[in-house]
């Protein structure tokens, strides 16, 4: 199972490079071939550009229309494609787009492209256009952009599908909604990608999620919470090996991956990573207990809603490794050393110790004062607003406050261990509301 926190001294999410298709430059032209993040490539991000705000963070879209639906006939004639980017509060447009095989997306160009008119280009992998004969067998991926930026934001362009049956082909293309100052900065970058399958294959099956398949991402016990991290587990959700994030840039936070997405009796859910059988979600922090409906979309369809048991409360420890079949808390003490048990991850360096105060984090605390929404980054650290008792075993501990907010769906817990506790394994119990966590989470207390 996937686990989110990168570093708890300061509560962190994990965050590894994103791999997304295909960002752009704001100027009149087109960006350089290879910058399109999809497999193998760099990414606009990763140069420092057009980052002023999350990707697919505003009210815009790109996409393509495909006049035949979402297959493509071996050896048939050229396809022209719609392009459309829109944004309400842009000035101009730019867009670029990729198609590969989805046997091979960092190397396996699909089909060719062409342009409609002067409005657009073709370029070659090593950045030159492509000649008549095509690109050189070693610089063979193409991309078709923009050479004029438009106000409008549509261009068409033509697609020829491959003269074989190739199996699936993936189109990548992000959209460029720009403020029109000349500069990089303030302007926003939408992306979509979108599967074709060989005429008579039968189309790529829709996601699935498993039954029982929606549990808290630290402790993996079933059900739901407001503003939980949530693994949600199951079959095609995506094509992609591992795709996450990435680095986060302003304070909105993606509700859509590598065009997956999530949503929870109807409210969007912040989407983390995505894998072809796992995704990592942050649970909106308006949901309300009863049984709610759990849907998965991407491009091929939405899975049939799974109905899932959401509770007001779901607290759940942090504990990254199991051993033994327990799982152990990973925790912070004051000087900075992480402390749990030594052996089950690699930076603890001790148990707790008697009379001790340390740094606690888990998720699924519920409601805060003030709220922060599940899609925004936190500001400050707003506390907890249903009261929380933690147990070492049957010992109570005591804590500074009531429990904080310190990251979207990370809360955080300054607990002192009791001073009379002698050394062993403990049982870490958290009771809210009723709930009581996971009683296979264990500490070390050692003296």
């Amino acid at each position: 199972m996937k686990n989110f926190v990168k570093n708890a001294t300061v509560g962190k999410i994990a965050a590894m490079a994103l791999v997304i298709p295909l960002l752009l430059f704001a100027y009149a032209s087109g960006p350089d071939p290879r910058k399109t993040g999809a497999p193998g490539d760099a990414t606009c991000n990763d140069a420092g550009c057009h980052n002023t705000f999350q990707l697919n963070s505003g009210t815009g879209s790109v996409r393509i229309t495909f006049p035949s639906g979402m297959t493509y006939t071996p050896g048939g004639p050229r396809i022209q494609l719609a392009v459309q980017v829109s944004e309400g509060a842009a000035r101009t447009y730019g867009f670029q787009a990729t198609a590969r095989l989805e046997s091979n997306l960092t190397g396996g160009q699909a089909g060719s492209w062409d342009r409609v008119d002067t409005t657009t280009v073709v370029l070659c992998d090593d950045g030159s256009i492509r000649p008549t004969a095509g690109c050189r067998s070693n610089f063979s991926v193409q991309f078709i952009e923009h050479t004029l930026s438009r106000a409008n934001g549509q261009w068409n362009v033509f697609w020829t599908p491959p003269a074989t049956n190739v199996g699936n082909v993936r189109i990548y293309i992000a959209g460029n909604a720009a403020n029109g100052d000349g500069t990089e900065r303030n302007d926003r970058i939408y992306t979509a990608s979108y599967t074709l399958t060989p005429s008579g294959a039968p189309p790529p099956p829709p996601p699935t999620i498993s039954a029982g398949g929606v549990a808290d991402a630290f402790n993996f016990a079933a059900g739901i919470a407001p503003s939980s991290w949530t693994v949600v587990v199951g079959t095609n959700f995506t094509t992609t090996e591992f795709k996450d994030w990435g680095a986060i840039t302003g304070t909105t936070l993606p509700t859509s991956v590598d065009g997956v997405s999530v949503s929870i009796d109807g409210r969007p859910a912040t989407v983390y990573y995505v894998t072809p059988t796992q995704l990592g979600i942050l649970a909106p922090h308006d949901l309300t207990a009863g049984s709610r409906n759990v849907v998965v979309t991407n491009a091929n369809g939405s899975s049939v809603p799974l109905a899932v048991q959401a509770a007001a409360v779901k607290p759940a420890w942090f504990t990254p490794q199991a051993l033994g079949g327990k799982l152990y808390v990973v925790a912070v003490a004051l000087d900075g050393t992480y402390v749990g048990r030594v052996g089950t991850d690699s930076r603890v360096r001790r148990g707790v110790r008697p009379g001790e105060t340390f740094l606690l984090f888990g998720t699924g605390f519920g409601a805060t004062n003030p709220v922060v929404p599940s899609t925004q980054v936190v500001s400050g650290a707003p506390a907890v607003t249903t009261p929380v008792r933690i147990r070492f075993g049957e010992s109570v501990a005591s804590f500074a406050g009531t429990g904080n907010l310190v990251f979207s769906g990370l809360y955080q817990f300054n607990v002192t261990v009791p001073a009379a506790l002698a050394p062993g394994e403990y049982q870490l119990i958290a009771e809210q509301g009723g709930v009581t966590s996971s009683t296979n989470v264990y500490i070390v207390v050692e003296r």
